[in-house]
This record gives structure tokens, sequence and C-alpha cells, in this order.
């Protein structure tokens, strides 16, 4: 505006614009030599030449006041090229648009986080609550990316909540700091609990990453079918097929009911599993960062191991089955005494194709897939079945059946075989909801105003599952309990 001012003196009064020192001159000078030369005659003529002035200040003031605001540069920029554009304004229709402008972009903040997708592309504003529970998650697992640069618990707790003392008290943390982590859930209704809640999940996450992630405790399911319950009440599974060669149909005879191989069943109900674990004020306070980073790797160990064992028992301790007979027993034709060698699973094996559907008396046909054995008879089984497999394979080493040590069994010369629980299952194990993973939940509300109850944070860890062996379960594995 300055070098409009200066340029129209100088082209329509010359005289005028000779004396102004153009290097030094204030913009009031510049402003007092143009209505001195285009003052309007007495006469009262002139006045769109006054309005024009009136209006060259206008502006000037204008972008002023709009560069002295607060608003976000694009904002101001947006607004300088409004009012250049206008014919005719007052000084309060620019307080009024500054204000404008700030209300309608305080919007954008109301909830936490200003979301631009579909608007302007390629343009991420990062979420506080995914950016601290990225960082929670950094602090439990080894392998992300971020793991060495979150190496005290202690300033992710103060980075989370603004309580710089672990107070543990509510009045001392930082408000907008902990709405922001809390995330848009507890945005709500944020209380004190946000804190356990966050650090639960990471936990929970962590905890549920390591328990999927160790196959040796995911070994159950080699041996066991996977269904689902939806309450605690006892669960019953019939026995399925069996019946014999379909009879012929005469040409527009009657087709004749099928023998059904009986309504045998088994049961079984859910059982609820679980303990707790804290988060002491205490830990935080000393960053015991050891301590706390193997909560979530104890919780997915004792919850794997628990699982682990309640499979594997059902072949170890040789529980009553749907019969009322023992799984491993005479009668059913799959008991043994003799230590494993390839002539004994040879045994096994025949005794076991032999085993005949319910109902039709035919053979089944069904081998080993996989042999459960302790850590004693892991070197006896690499060498039976593993070793000097050249072109000339033995029948044994044909078979080439999966070795799984179980570790806790601690008999040193029993061993099982299990057939392939798709062909003939012997187990079904089954989660309430479907839910297989253990889930972690805050314990206790802390005390109204305070992070803590009692100084510490207590988590419970759930489970829920039951199984049973199935109904002719017993025809698809073989135990040798050698003497």
């Amino acid at each position: 505006m300055r070098e409009k001012l200066l340029l129209q003196l100088k082209d329509q009064a010359p005289a005028a614009y000779a004396r102004i020192d153009v290097a030094t001159a204030t913009d009031d000078e510049v402003m007092a030599a143009y209505r001195e030369a285009f003052a309007p005659p007495a006469t009262g003529a002139g006045e769109d030449v006054l309005e024009q002035v009136r209006m060259i200040e206008a502006r000037m003031q204008a972008r002023s006041m709009i560069a002295a605001s607060t608003l976000p540069d694009a904002a101001k920029t947006r607004l300088q090229d409004d009012f250049a554009k206008r014919a005719r304004f007052a000084e309060a229709d620019v307080m009024a648009a500054i204000e404008s402008e700030r209300t309608y972009l305080a919007r954008f903040a109301e909830s936490g986080r200003v979301d631009l997708a579909g608007l302007v592309p390629d343009i991420q504003v990062e979420d506080r609550a995914v950016k601290m529970a990225d960082m929670l998650d950094a602090f439990f697992d080894p392998a992300h990316k971020d793991h060495r640069s979150v190496g005290s618990f202690r300033e992710a707790y103060i980075e989370f909540t603004g309580d710089r003392h672990v107070t543990g008290q509510y009045a001392q943390c930082d408000q907008a700091r902990l709405r922001e982590s809390a995330g848009a859930s507890f945005r709500e209704a944020l209380d004190s609990t946000s804190w356990a809640d966050a650090l639960g999940n990471s936990i929970t996450r962590r905890m549920q990453q390591i328990y999927v992630g160790e196959p040796d405790l995911q070994a159950w399911r080699k041996v066991a079918t996977v269904g689902r319950v939806n309450d605690f009440r006892s669960q019953e599974r019939f026995r399925v097929g069996g019946y014999g060669n379909l009879p012929a149909v005469a040409e527009g005879g009657a087709y004749a009911a099928l023998t059904s191989p009986g309504d045998d069943k088994a049961t079984y109900a859910a059982t609820k599993r679980g303990g707790l674990e804290t988060v002491t004020r205490e830990m935080i306070l000393n960053d015991d960062v050891n301590a706390i980073r193997r909560i979530p790797a104890e919780l997915a160990l004792a919850a794997g191991n628990t699982l682990y064992e309640f499979v594997f028992d059902f072949f170890r301790t040789n529980p009553t089955v749907w019969d009322a007979v023992a799984l491993y027993h005479a009668s059913h034709a799959n008991l043994f005494t003799a230590a494993l060698d390839a002539t004994q699973f040879a045994a096994h094996r025949l005794a076991m194709v032999k085993q005949a559907r319910a109902g039709s008396a035919k053979r089944m046909g069904v081998s080993p897939a996989t042999v459960l054995i302790p850590f004693e008879l892991q070197e006896t089984a690499y060498n039976l079945f593993v070793r000097n497999q050249n072109l000339d394979k033995t029948f044994v080493q044909t078979i080439n059946p999966e070795v799984i040590v179980v570790s806790y069994w601690t008999d040193a010369n029993d061993w099982v075989t299990v057939a392939d629980p798709m062909k003939l299952p012997v187990l079904e194990i089954s989660f309430m909801n479907g839910q297989e993973t253990p889930e972690l939940f805050v314990q206790d509300m802390p005390n109204v105003g305070s992070m803590f109850s009692n100084d510490k944070l207590t988590y419970k860890i759930r489970h829920e599952y039951g199984g049973a062996v199935l109904v002719d379960g017993e025809k698809g594995t073989t135990k040798a309990v050698v003497p």
C-alpha cells in the first residue's frame, strides 16, 4: 500500500513527491503528504478522494491487526486477501473476521484431533493418544522400532499424565495432557482410570503377542480341535457319523432309514482361570524397568503353560472318558507297555489303523500323525524317525510322524501317539465366546482423585475354556505305560 501511495504521488503530484525522503519517510509521513496533495477544495468537491484515503488507511490498519493476531499464517493470508478485495469495511469488521476465524479453527481441536483426511492429500495430524499408546508398546516390546528410545517407565508415566513427581494424585496431573493421552474413548468421561486403562491395553497387546508367538506352548493345537462355548453350562458332544454302507434303492422304491450309531456323548464345561498382578507407585518412582517389562511376558507364559498342561494332561493322567472307562485301556485296544522303538511304533500304528468306526465295524485306517514324548526320549525319537533317512528308508521312517516333546512330563519312559485331529479328533478344547487369548482388566478402580488404589494398580488376567475327550476319541490315540 505504501508503494501504491508513493507511485500515485509521483505520477499525479510530483511536487509533493519531491518533498518526501522516500528512504526515511514513515508511513504516517507518506499518508500526510498524500492527504495534503489530494485534499478536496473548499467547495466540498472531491468526496471520492476522501473515501479513497479512508479506505487506504483502513486497509493498512487491517493488515496490521491481522498480522498481530495469533492466527496461523494460512488463516492470516486468507483474511488479508479477503479485505484487499473489499470496497468498504470498518475496523469492527476486521476484528469480527479475526474472531470468527479463531472460533472456526478452535472447533477442529475440540475432540483433541484434527482429521484432514479427504480434504488435504498426504497430510496427517498425529493423535497424541496414538503416540502415547505407541510409546508404551515400545517400552514393552523389544522388537519395536522405538524400543531403545523408551528406556524409562517413569518418563513414560510423566509424559502421559504430567504428574512430574509421581504423586499419583489426579490433581497433580496436567489435565489437558491427560485428556489428549487418554484417547477418544475416555475424553467424554475422563477420570483417574485413564492411565490404568492405557497401561493395561499396552500390557495386554504385548501379553497376547508373546502368548501367540510361543510355538512350543501352542503345540497342543496339533493334537486337539478348537471349539466355542457361550456359557459355563455343561456342554454335550454326541457321536457323529459311523453309518454303514448305503443300501441300494430300487427304481421307484422307498429309501430305508439308516441305522444310527447311537447317542453316546461326551460332556464338559468351561472353567474360568486367572489371577492378579500389580504395578506399584514404588516401581514407577524407582523406575524398575526390568520388573515392569517382565509383567506381560510372565502373564503370557502363565496363561500359555496352564492351557498347555490342561491339554497334555489328558494324555498323561489317563482320565475316565465318555464310556466310563479310562482313555487308555485294554478294552480300547490302545494300551501298551513296551519302550519306544521301531517295532513298538509299528505295533501302535497297526492298533490305530485297525480301530473300527462305530455302527459299521469297518476299519478307519488312520495312522499316528504325532508322537508325544518326554525329554528323556528325544534322542531315541530323533534316531528312530529322522536320522539316516536315505533312499532306502525303513517302513517306520516312511510314516515320519511329528515328534512333540512335552516339557513338563517327568516319566522318562512313557510315550503316546495321536492321530491327525482333522481326520480322527481325540480332544475338543472350547473357549468362552471364541476368546482364545487371555484377557486383562483393571481389577479395582482408583479412589476419587487418585491414580492408584493403595499406591498400586491391580490387573486381573482371565482365560476361560474347557475340554474333554470326544466320543470315539480313544480310537485316535495310543499310549505305552512302560514299567
